[in-house]
């Protein structure tokens, strides 16, 4: 009797644990921590174990391939910045390029603005704006800025923004009447963090808070570094998101969005690793976030943190639509859509690279075949385009 009961224990304990083992969560997850009374998603990445491979289609709905005009006009050296509207591209390229406008089919149109110091001239830009409906053209001057540049999609020079505040590094969007400015202030500017601002120039509403976020523009040697630091924001996930990259910093980083009701900077997600000094790139999709983390122990690594899970993965994008060959050049995501850049004779390798795996099915195989017959090594840039999920 005693022996059963002895069994009968036994084999609940092994039940009881077998379910819990089958409930704990498997891999490695982000928690939500509370920052002056608002949720915040907090990613320790040193905890993160797992490798993904993220198919494309995962995040995309679909992809629309736009292989970019050949002709003397429209070559540029590599993209920096890509604006997409319904039925327009403008691509602000690195190097000393005007930007270059397309068609959303990769047509040339023609280039906005030049290269020079006078009216209507720009040396260097941190942004761009493509407005269809309104049919113009924002242009983000870089440091020690006064004004945006304005441009009709016919390529005229048009009035421009007076910005309230002179600018350092930041980001401007223009809506309607309003324009919405995301500053990196250096202490001892009395310049905002957020605000909003008519095109006239009439300020609307300001916001200097948090602290952390002014830049010291100098180092522990007195030395100007201010503009080592970056600015970046998305506008994915229906907000006015916020990112400041210090490199070298010693504190997590963290990416905020600008409440314009509130007139606040809320915390969302935060990133942090130990063994070195904090270094990592956050950014935002409407399901995910994201960091790259740089300095020598993940060189480049990057994290994909989900929403709704909070499952936390290093990973790679592999381009599912076309071979599944990793995404690895250039590719940015904003106003929800994905945009993978890469010219002609890297994406003629890596298609041949899948093909040669001998995996693919006939459909698949012969619609890459088929797409490598047309391309030529020194053909324009070809993007890949997508809503994201």
């Amino acid at each position: 009797m005693k022996r059963n009961i002895f069994n009968l224990i036994i084999a609940f304990l092994m039940v009881a644990f077998i379910a819990g083992c089958g409930n704990k969560q498997k891999g490695s997850h982000a928690k939500i921590v509370k920052v002056n009374g608002n949720e915040v998603v907090d990613c320790n990445i040193s905890e993160v174990t797992d490798t993904i491979d993220l198919p494309l289609s995962e995040i995309i709905s679909e992809c629309e391939i736009i292989p970019l005009e050949t002709n003397e006009k429209s070559l540029f050296e590599s993209v920096y910045h890509v604006s997409i509207s319904e039925n327009y591209i403008a691509i602000h390229s690195r190097g000393s390029f005007p930007i270059k406008l397309f068609t959303r089919e990769g047509k040339f149109i023609r280039d906005i603005g030049k290269i020079g110091r006078g009216p209507g001239e720009f040396n260097s830009l941190y942004g761009i704006q493509l407005d269809e409906d309104a049919k113009r053209i924002y242009l983000t001057p870089f440091a020690r800025a006064t004004k945006l540049f304005v441009y009709s999609l016919d390529g005229e020079n048009l009035p421009d923004i007076p910005l309230v505040y002179p600018q350092t590094k930041f980001h401007a969007y223009v809506t309607n009447n309003t324009v919405t400015v995301l500053s990196m202030p250096f202490e001892g500017e009395p310049i905002p963090i957020a605000c909003q601002q008519t095109i006239e120039g009439k300020l609307l509403k300001e916001c200097f808070e948090p602290e952390n976020l002014i830049t010291n523009p100098r180092n522990a040697q007195g030395q100007f570094v201010g503009f080592n630091s970056e600015l970046s924001s998305s506008r994915n996930a229906d907000a006015f998101d916020y990112f400041k990259l210090s490199y070298g910093s010693d504190s997590p980083d963290t990416l905020y969005h600008y409440d314009v009701e509130k007139n606040r900077m809320i915390p969302q997600f935060v990133a942090f690793f130990t063994g070195e000094k904090q270094g990592t790139w956050i950014y935002e999709w409407k399901s995910h976030y994201c960091t790259q983390i740089f300095g020598k122990k993940y060189n480049g690594a990057k994290v994909l943190v989900d929403k709704k899970t909070l499952k936390s993965d290093f990973f790679r994008i592999k381009n599912d639509f076309w071979g599944g060959y990793e995404i690895n050049k250039f590719y940015m995501s904003n106003n929800g859509m994905f945009i993978s850049s890469i010219n002609a004779m890297q994406l003629m390798e890596e298609l041949d690279k899948s093909l040669k795996k001998g995996e693919l099915k006939s459909k698949e195989k012969q619609k890459i075949e088929t797409l490598l017959s047309q391309l030529k090594e020194d053909d324009n840039e070809v993007l890949f385009v997508g809503k994201m999920k």
